[in-house]
């Protein structure tokens, strides 16, 4: 049975796709000439044949855990979605397809999942019902930051031997979607490693095509083939995959022209011009949902004052910023979703409302300047945090300062070491004293709801000023419940009037996926698609 969000899904393919032809429009094809900011390619020519070592590294450092459940960085999502099956995945061009279950939507409030027969751990054991429905709880539990999925789920049983029941306590449109970023663990395993699971010593247990080999804290994540992976076609071309950790654009981008690093996703816009040229493999820009964005560190502070916020948003020139910094691999953007997380469908809809927003924080240095002047502000420090050795983000947060000092703020720059800047983005304790976090967002699907759900309904972990509007709650239940995408944008762009208007987001840029592939491999997704998916099973050798 079809679901609307498969259509969903679908619907934003097919903008995507339709960027990839236009992009690779006459002469020679995406993958073949010269990149530029105007190619947008989801994937590279499929692997012929298999090679012994990929060499893959995490752009934005170590991952903080491998928890499934708390997963939810780009590179410990990127790791764990090798290692661990979802029960649905996507393709390359973000098509929602079953994985380690089918589905069937029986009704609004009732979702069947059916466990793939033959599927086993990779310890030999199969995975079963009961597997399933205990990762499903164990990422409902609010520990758990995957725990806002289940907000409208009032059970997760095991009706059968290979059978899932799903039931909610009001439609949920989202959900089904979502399962494509939710993995199943082995619960015996997991339930043993408790508190360890995901970490260096406690390891996972998993279905995927990779199995964790080993974890060395400040160096490397090594994973292998799993030969005996239940998806004959998606058994993976490479034998091993090592993840190393540089977070320095500039040492990144030396190693991959090197030969060193074999590819890398998310690759700092100062990396752009010099891979550009690089001889040694090629870069690729892909569609995206991505963001970068300011965020508001805490609800109170200097930052506390609204008229302070609004300055944020009329003092940036965010033309410059995409044009300078980012080298065209990025447009600017003036709301807190990515018009890339639009449903075609609905994109008229979506597109009128942006219009607005567009005009109202267009670069005005003398709207900024009068807003700060009727604000609290008193010449106080005002701390904005990036993460060390990303060039790109030092640059913007230049930028920023500079820019903040003509509008009259005095903007200190704090450098966070990567996995403390990681970790500040969940973890309130690590934002003590910062009143501005410059970082990224982005959907795992292609859906609005999902970031909104996360930075404005109430105690959820990145609403880190306390944001809560009953109204905007009121508006993100209906949407939430309505399966119509055409009520459910009208219902969006009402709730994004009143959460826009708090400025506790300040929208800098919408981003393309980055990824660079040494000549001696292909395969690779190249799209924002590859998060949701086993990406390193795809990446292979060229067969030349």
């Amino acid at each position: 049975m079809a679901s609307p969000m498969i259509r969903r899904a679908a619907v934003l393919s097919v903008v995507l796709a339709a960027s990839t032809l236009t992009a690779c429009s006459g002469g020679k094809s995406g993958e073949e000439k010269a990149v530029s900011a105007g190619d947008l390619v989801s994937s590279l020519p499929a692997a012929k044949g298999g090679v012994g070592r990929v060499t893959w590294n995490l752009t934005g450092g170590e991952p903080d855990t491998l928890d499934p459940a708390n997963a939810v960085t780009t590179q410990s999502g990127q790791v764990v979605r090798n290692l661990c099956d979802s029960l649905l995945t996507t393709d390359a061009k973000f098509n929602l397809k079953p994985n380690l279950a089918t589905y069937d939507q029986v009704s609004p409030t009732r979702l069947d999942l059916t466990i793939r027969s033959g599927a086993e751990f990779w310890d030999g054991t199969a995975v079963t019902a009961q597997d399933a429905a205990y990762s499903l709880r164990r990422a409902a539990d609010p520990s758990k930051i995957t725990s806002y999925l289940f907000a409208n789920v009032a059970s997760v049983k095991a009706t059968a031997a290979d059978k899932v029941t799903v039931t909610f306590k009001q439609p949920d449109e989202m959900f089904t979607s979502e399962l494509a970023n939710l993995a199943v663990l082995k619960k015996a395993f997991a339930e043993k490693a408790g508190d360890k699971l995901g970490t260096p010593e406690g390891g996972l247990m998993c279905s995927g095509p990779f199995k964790l080999d080993g974890w060395t804290s400040g160096d490397s994540i090594t994973m292998s083939r799993n030969d005996a992976y239940w998806n004959k076609d998606r058994r993976p071309f490479a034998k091993t995959v090592k993840f190393t950790f540089i977070t320095d654009a500039t040492a990144l981008a030396q190693a991959l022209n090197a030969g060193e690093v074999d590819g890398a996703y998310e690759l700092s816009a100062s990396s752009v011009p010099v891979l550009q040229k690089s001889k040694k493999g090629r870069l690729t820009f892909g569609p995206s949902p991505q963001s970068m964005n300011i965020y508001v560190a805490r609800p109170d502070g200097v930052m506390a004052d609204g008229d302070l916020r609004a300055a944020l948003q009329r003092m940036i020139d965010r033309e410059a910023l995409a044009k300078v910094i980012y080298h065209g691999a990025a447009t600017p953007m003036y709301t807190m979703t990515a018009p890339a997380s639009w449903p075609n469908d609905q994109r008229p809809v979506y597109e009128k409302a942006y219009k607005t927003f567009q005009t109202s924080r267009s670069y005005d240095m003398a709207a900024a300047k009068k807003l700060v002047k009727g604000s609290s502000y008193k010449g106080q420090e005002i701390v904005l945090a990036i993460a060390a050795g990303d060039d790109a983000q030092s640059r913007t947060a230049q930028l920023l300062q500079q820019q903040g000092r003509e509008a009259g703020l005095k903007i200190r720059i704090q450098s966070m070491q990567p996995l403390v800047y990681s970790q500040a983005g969940y973890d309130a304790s690590k934002r003590q004293g910062v009143d501005l976090y410059l970082s990224s967002n982005f959907s795992s699907v292609p859906d609005p709801l999902e970031t909104i759900g996360f930075l404005y309904l109430p105690q959820q972990v990145y609403n880190y000023v306390g944001y809560d509007d009953p109204q905007v709650t009121k508006l993100f239940t209906e949407a939430r419940s309505t399966f119509d995408g055409a009520r459910r944008a009208v219902t969006i762009v009402d709730m994004q009037k009143l959460y826009e208007e708090a400025n506790t987001v300040i929208p800098l840029v919408s981003t393309n996926t980055t990824t660079f592939l040494n000549s001696r491999l292909t395969g690779a997704v190249t799209s924002f698609a590859y998060w949701s998916m086993p990406q390193m099973a795809y990446v292979g050798a060229t067969g030349k």
